[in-house]
């Protein structure tokens, strides 16, 4: 059972950090990504006060006048990369340990 845990919880590191790998490219490549990303929410069209229609326009232009806002959240991105892969690399490690020794010649 703790195996089947492990590897639940390997797969869903991995997934996030595919998901904080997107956050270091370029603007025109997350939206292309994101386009080709079925959502089931891009079908309502529903409009409320707290909903701006060109929200990630304004994102886009901010981080562009404010380098260092940009290089900020670049460094929280990687910063998460870091751990995210350290804790990757610990569930490897752990699951392979459970597997039993490994042969080495």
């Amino acid at each position: 059972m703790k195996r089947v845990a492990t590897w639940v919880l390997l797969i869903a590191l991995v997934l996030c950090e595919l998901y904080f790998l997107t956050a270091l490219l370029p603007m025109g490549w997350q939206r292309a990504i994101d386009l080709r990303i079925p959502h089931d929410s891009r079908q309502t069209h529903e409009w409320t006060s707290a909903t701006h229609p060109l929200l990630s326009q304004e994102i886009e232009q901010v981080l562009r006048e404010h380098f260092w806002l940009r290089f900020f959240l670049d460094a929280i991105a990687l910063t998460l990369l870091i751990i995210n892969a350290q804790l990757i690399v610990r569930l490897w490690r752990l699951l392979r340990t459970v597997n039993g020794p490994s042969q080495q010649a």
